[in-house]
């Protein structure tokens, strides 16, 4: 079958969330069918990358969008009524490519996508991934004005279209159960969640007894807050108990807040070919997050790797492991300090949590398995039995 796959950026290399969902939706879908990529590239590597997934791709198109026009896009949806998210992702040419593509069933990445293929009369499958409506609600939340009134504009915007798209599209994917209550209940929705892979993430042997980390693409927003969060509330606690604690911020284009945090007991990565090295050396993976959708990869890979995690509940919540089995939770600094220092001091525990992190996602996260649903969700775009 002819599988035409749109993503809202390349799917390569598979190193951060999005990316790395996409890698393996399209490496499975590669397995049984016959697959056009296309997505919208804002940068240069985005374009080199393509050729990266020959192997899983009978034919890649990606059309170069200017970030600055992108940005401009983003500005005159304000003006016209637009979501800014579906401003910021159309092309005409791109849309030109979907119209011209022959194709069995459509899957698109993300609800920015949906709109190249929403009034073809062909069946197609949304991958809401997160659900991005909600995730504005949060940033109104955190924000003031004239920020939160521009938040709150695209969680209503985003809130309608999501709920358009769930009714005039054959299937629709979610990432956890938590997304899923999110949207309108219907019979084609499905729950898809994320996978990681276990030999690659494999448990490390040797590690750094005071040094902490967190991972993530440092310029995305909720992993800033979450960062300086973290080092202004959290990390003075820790030093007092730990005053040789260190804390690594693992992950590629730190924004300036960032860069600022370097000093002899916090070090910045910036971008590194393969996190392990790092994660590998760290006693306890911090996860602060105050904003979190969906499921976080870097609690999955850290849990994989045998680093003890520690968590707010919002970061636990798309992957529902047990505190204190599996990891622990906590959401006020003084907790979340406690929490941390408990581990770095108790190697008996620490080792013990690490052991039942790895067994869980042994059990809950293996990509094969969870991607079952991709099936199940084709054939129900394709109106054929799936029970």
């Amino acid at each position: 079958m002819n599988v035409l796959y749109l993503a809202h950026g390349c799917p390569f290399p598979p190193n951060k969330g999005d990316r790395i969902r996409n890698f393996h939706i399209l490496k499975h879908l590669s397995q049984n069918h016959t697959v056009t990529l296309m997505y919208p590239s804002f940068s240069e590597q985005d374009v080199a990358h393509s050729s990266s997934l020959a192997g899983y791709c009978s034919a890649i198109h990606t059309v170069r969008l200017s970030p600055v026009f992108a940005k401009i896009k983003y500005c005159l949806g304000l003006l016209n009524g637009r979501s800014l998210t579906n401003a910021h992702f159309y092309s005409k040419g791109l849309q030109q490519l979907v119209d011209q593509q022959a194709y069995d069933v459509a899957i698109v990445d993300c609800s920015s996508m949906a709109q190249y293929v929403l009034h073809a009369g062909k069946p197609k499958i949304v991958d809401f991934v997160d659900v991005d409506s909600d995730k504005w609600k949060l940033y109104a939340n955190m924000t003031s004005f004239p920020k939160s009134w521009i938040y709150n504009r695209e969680y209503q915007k985003l809130q309608a279209f999501e709920a358009k798209l769930v009714k005039e599209f054959d299937a629709s994917v979610v990432i956890s159960e938590n997304e899923k209550q999110l949207l309108p209940q219907t019979d084609h929705l499905f729950v898809v969640r994320n996978g990681i892979d276990l030999n690659y993430f494999s448990p490390r042997e040797k590690y750094d007894p005071d040094t902490m980390i967190f991972t993530g693409a440092m310029d995305y927003f909720p992993n800033i807050d979450a960062v300086l969060y973290f080092h202004e509330q959290i990390f003075p606690l820790i030093k007092k108990e730990r005053p040789g604690a260190k804390f690594i911020i693992g992950g590629m284009n730190p924004s300036p807040r960032i860069h600022a945090l370097r000093s002899d007991d916090t070090f910045v990565t910036g971008f590194v070919p393969d996190m392990r090295e790092y994660l590998g050396l760290a006693a306890v993976c911090v996860v602060p997050l105050r904003i979190a959708k969906g499921v976080q990869n870097k609690v999955l890979e850290a849990m994989a790797m045998g680093v003890p995690v520690v968590s707010t509940t919002s970061a636990n919540e798309g992957i529902h492991a047990t505190d204190q089995r599996d990891l622990l939770v906590a959401d006020n600094p003084k907790a979340f300090a406690e929490n941390v220092i408990h581990l770095l001091g108790n190697a008996e525990r620490a080792n013990h949590l690490a052991q039942q992190a790895r067994a869980f996602v042994e059990s809950h996260f293996g990509w094969e398995q969870n991607l079952k649903q991709v099936d199940l969700a084709i054939q129900r775009a394709l109106g054929k039995n799936y029970d």
